[in-house]
C-alpha cells in the first residue's frame, strides 16, 4: 500500500498523528519487527536491499493495514556509517509502514536519528535507557533517576525539533527495576509526548507467572494512559509465551523477529507469534483472553512460510526440520500411523491454514505404506514385492549415511535399483 511520502504530520494538520499507538490504545495488535536490529545481534548482516526486500514481504501479511499494524525497526544508526546507509536506504524505499531507528539516551544520537529519519513517510525514533538499579550502573554510571532525567532531556530536545517522526522509549530492564519507578516514569513520559512505551526483559529471565504479575500490575498502576509494547527475549525459552501472557495481560503492541534472530538465545519468532494471534481469531479469547478483534483485517497466515523460506536464505540461518509454523517438517509424514487419519495427528491443517503441502519423508522409520505414498507423490507405482525390496533398501542406505531423511537423488537411486 503507498502512501505517496504522506507523513505524520500531514495527516492531521499539524498535529502528530501515531497511526500505530492509536491502533494499539483501540485495542488492535501491533508488531514491531526486529530482524534488521535485534536480529543483528544474532549474528546476522542485513544489507539496504535486503532489509527493504523483507519489509516489503512482511508488508504482504498485513495488506492494507500496514500502517496501523507494523513497525519495522530498519537499525541502529550510531553503530556506523555503513549502517546508518542501509537504514536511510530503507527510508527511501519502503512507504506502507513505520519505519524505526534506535539509538541511546543522548542528544548526541538523538540528532542521528532523526537524520536517519529524514524524510520518512511514517518514522519512529526509539531511545533506549536502561530503568533497574544494575543496569543503569553498569551502562551509565548513574542511578535510575538521573537516567530518566537525562533521557527527558533528550525527548525534550526531540520534540522542540522540527521532526515529524513519533518517539518510542525502550526501559531495558524492565522486568528487574521497581515496578513503581517503571508505572511512573512510563506516565510521565507519555505526557510529555512519547508514543509507546517499550518494556524489555532484557535478559529473558522472566518465568510466564512472573511476566503475568508483572505486565497485570504495570497496567493496573497506569490504567490507559500508557501504550506498551512487550519486548521479550528467549534466553530461558519462555520469550513467545511470555509474550503471548503480556497480550493476555492487555498490552497489544508485540516486538518479534523472523526465526526469532536476536541476541544472544533470540527472541519470540515473528512466524510463530503471526500464527498464535492469527489462527482461530474465534478461540483468542478462551486461549488468551483477548477478543477476536484484535485484527480488523486478518493477517495473510500464507505469506508467512514464503517470508520464512526468504529471511532463511538472506540471513543463511536453514530452516530446522523442529522449526514450528515454517520448517520442513510442518505437514510431513515419516511414519506409517498418521496415514489412518492425516489430520489426527496435526494441531491444524498446514494445507489451508498455511498453504504448505503434504509430504513425505523417507527415513529408518517408513513401512511399505510410506514407500507407496512416496511413489505416489512422484506419479509413480510398484508392486508388493518391489515396494518391499525399496523399502528394504531405504533402510539400509539410511543406516549405512547415518542419516534421517534420504535426500530425493537418493531415493530415486535406490528405485533404480529395483526398476532397472
Amino acid at each position: 500500500m503507498k502512501y505517496n511520502n504522506v507523513n505524520n504530520s500531514q495527516l492531521k494538520g499539524d498535529i502528530l498523528l501515531d497511526l500505530v499507538e492509536q491502533a494499539a490504545r483501540s485495542g488492535a495488535i501491533v508488531f514491531h519487527e526486529e530482524i534488521a536490529r535485534d536480529g543483528a545481534q544474532g549474528r546476522t548482516l542485513l544489507l539496504g536491499r535486503q532489509r527493504v526486500s523483507i519489509a516489503r514481504k512482511h508488508m504482504q501479511i498485513f495488506g492494507q493495514g500496514n500502517v496501523e499494524r507494523l513497525v519495522f525497526n530498519a537499525g541502529f544508526p550510531s553503530i556506523g556509517k555503513e549502517e546508518f546507509e542501509a537504514v536511510r536506504e530503507v527510508v527511501d524505499n519502503v512507504d506502507f509502514c513505520y519505519i524505526g531507528a534506535s539509538g541511546r539516551a543522548t542528544v548526541q544520537e538523538a540528532q542521528l536519528l532523526m537524520s536517519s529519519m529524514k524524510g520518512a513517510a511514517f518514522g519512529r525514533l526509539s531511545i533506549a535507557v536502561p530503568v533497574s538499579d544494575a543496569m543503569c550502573s553498569a551502562m551509565m554510571h548513574r542511578s535510575p533517576d538521573e537516567c530518566l532525567s537525562q533521557l527527558n532531556d533528550v525527548v525534550k530536545f526531540i520534540l522542540d525539533s522540527e521532526t515529524t517522526s513519533c518517539i518510542d522509549v525502550a526501559f531495558m530492564d524492565a522486568a528487574r527495576a521497581d515496578i513503581g519507578f517503571v508505572a511512573e516514569s512510563a506516565s510521565a513520559l507519555t505526557e510529555a509526548g512519547v508514543s509507546m512505551i517499550i518494556i524489555c526483559d532484557t535478559v529473558g529471565g522472566l518465568f510466564p507467572a512472573e511476566t503475568r504479575r508483572f505486565f497485570g500490575s504495570l497496567l493496573q498502576r497506569t490504567e490507559d494512559r500508557v501504550s506498551f509494547v512487550a519486548h521479550m527475549h528467549n534466553d530461558l525459552g519462555f520469550g513467545l509465551v511470555n509474550t503471548l501472557e503480556a497480550v493476555s495481560c492487555g498490552v497489544r503492541a508485540v516486538t518479534g523477529s523472523w526465526l526469532g534472530l536476536g541476541e544472544r538465545s533470540g527472541m519470540p519468532s515473528t512466524e510463530q507469534l503471526l500464527f498464535a494471534l492469527g489462527h482461530q481469531t474465534e478461540m483468542l479469547a478462551s486461549r488468551l483472553n483477548v477478543p477476536a478483534d484484535i485484527w480488523s483485517q486478518p493477517p495473510n497466515l500464507k505469506e508467512i512460510a514464503p517470508t520464512a523460506r526468504f529471511v532463511s536464505q538472506v540471513v543463511g540461518r536453514p530452516l530446522l526440520t523442529t522449526d514450528p509454523i515454517v520448517g520442513p517438517g510442518v505437514n510431513s509424514i515419516s511414519t506409517g500411523t498418521p496415514f489412518v487419519d492425516t489430520l489426527l495427528f496435526q494441531p491444524y491443517d498446514p494445507e489451508v491454514t498455511l498453504g504448505i503441502s503434504p509430504k513425505v519423508h523417507v527415513t529408518q522409520l517408513a513401512s511399505r505404506r510410506v514407500i507407496e505414498a512416496a511413489l505416489r507423490m512422484r506419479g509413480l507405482c510398484l508392486n508388493v514385492e518391489q515396494a518391499d525390496r525399496l523399502l528394504s533398501l531405504v533402510k539400509k542406505d539410511a543406516y549405512e549415511r547415518g542419516v534421517g531423511i534420504l535426500e530425493e537423488e537418493d531415493f530415486l537411486h535406490l528405485l533404480r535399483q529395483i526398476t532397472g
